[in-house]
């Protein structure tokens, strides 16, 4: 079935709207509201594509197109390539094309012994600050943190006590089935991300806000650049609640893929598209995106950590030595040395996984998709501290990370930490 991802090229509100002159609270409330009935939809339904709303449970609903209004997007399931070529024409020149890429997310390098929940205290370094955060009463209260991983597994003892959003986005999925369930993960790698940003005890960060979308298949730890847009649009649709409008948003992100894995005729295409995802978040909703830079090795770099929007991640170990597996270069984007910060990666110890008996598990995991989260928490820490978001907020993380003897193509700025 022939489909392709439409992204908005040019901001969402009218022109006589200027987003730079809004206050954080008033500009996402314009932006939520900024949803007119478009004529392509007619144009769209026009050509034979159903419109797919998330209130529609019809099952036999199979081709279609969703209007993604947050992130300005369509994403379109057309039942054949004359539909999928007619739908391209309606949306162009308005939405940049791209197709529906496949992405991978760093897998750790090691998965430590199973470890029970004996040794349920906060371990990270007095370097890092979290300890002083913590003492002072700061914990990331007030903050929104979104995390796209495997899932999350809601009643581990690290997180039983919170309340997380959560939606689980199918490999094919349609709104209907971006369920809205109790939290899960039957692999293990999204719990321990969420572990580290906000564990009741071994969380940086226990007093965030956590949203989690599933949109990483324990089976192959693959997804989709559908997934993904689908999933940020339903972040981003949390600012609709009247509780949020002034809550600093942050996205932490361990997923990315290399570029020679796509095609050359798409490459193009697709690194145009995510970038505008990217500026979308940034710009638009002044959120931060924190995204690992990718576990192969100094010289190599992944998307979409070395685009400038990002905050891209590196890794390194508790003596403050960059990991062997650690990502680092040049962005093939912007020519700046990446990571642009670095935190811990190696050995981190955090949730896992529950068994049968429902007893609660943890590892010691190592990878970039452990240092993300790690500073991840550090941003929610200064986020709540300071009431501080997107770009300043990422201005204050780089300013006031701990410099690092090592280049800056290994560690960036140096070691993410609260002060």
């Amino acid at each position: 079935m022939p489909e392709f991802i439409a992204l908005r090229k040019t901001p969402r509100l009218k022109p006589e709207v200027r987003l730079e002159e809004m206050s954080v609270p008033n500009k996402r409330s314009a932006l939520a509201k900024d949803a007119p009935h478009s004529k392509r939809v007619d144009e769209l339904k026009e050509i034979g594509l159903r419109q797919i709303m998330p209130e529609e449970r019809a099952p036999e609903v199979k081709h279609g197109f969703q209007r993604l209004g947050y992130v300005g997007a369509y994403v379109v399931n057309a039942p054949s390539e004359k539909k999928s070529d007619k739908a391209k024409q309606v949306l162009e020149p308005d939405y940049h094309i791209m197709p529906n890429i496949q992405l991978s997310l760093p897998v750790p390098t090691r998965l430590g012994e199973r470890l029970t929940r004996g040794r349920r205290r906060s371990f990270w370094p007095a370097e890092s600050g979290i300890a002083t955060a913590h003492r002072n009463g700061i914990t990331g209260s007030g903050v929104l943190v979104g995390v796209l991983d495997t899932g999350c597994d809601a009643d581990h003892y690290e997180l039983a006590k919170k309340r997380i959003e959560f939606r689980y986005v199918p490999l094919n999925p349609t709104p209907d089935d971006m369920r809205a369930v109790r939290g899960f993960d039957v692999d293990g790698h999204g719990t321990h991300v969420c572990g580290i940003i906000a564990g009741r005890k071994v969380g940086v960060a226990p007093g965030v806000d956590l949203m989690v979308a599933s949109v990483i298949e324990s089976e192959t730890l693959k997804t989709s650049l559908q997934r993904i847009v689908i999933a940020l649009d339903w972040m981003l649709s949390q600012f609709q609640s009247e509780e949020n409008l002034s809550k600093p948003m942050i996205v932490s992100m361990s997923l990315g893929f290399r570029p020679q894995w796509i095609s050359a005729p798409d490459l193009q295409t697709v690194m145009a598209g995510i970038q505008l995802l990217l500026t979308t978040l940034v710009n638009d909703f002044d959120v931060l995106p924190v995204i690992a830079i990718g576990n192969d090795g100094p010289g190599n770099v992944r998307a979409p950590a070395y685009f400038a929007e990002a905050l891209a991640v590196g890794a390194v170990d508790f003596n403050l030595q960059p990991a062997p597996f650690s990502g680092g270069g040049i962005s093939p984007v912007t020519g700046n040395k990446e990571p642009d910060i670095a935190g811990y990666g190696v050995e981190v110890f955090s949730s896992l996984e529950r068994d049968a008996a429902n007893q609660s598990w943890y590892a010691r995991m190592s990878g970039t998709s452990m240092a993300t989260p790690y500073v991840t928490g550090i941003a929610a820490l200064l986020a709540s501290a300071h009431r501080l978001q997107g770009n300043t907020l990422r201005q204050r993380l780089i300013n006031q990370a701990m410099p690092l003897e090592a280049p800056l193509e290994r560690v960036g700025a140096g070691l993410a930490r609260f002060t």
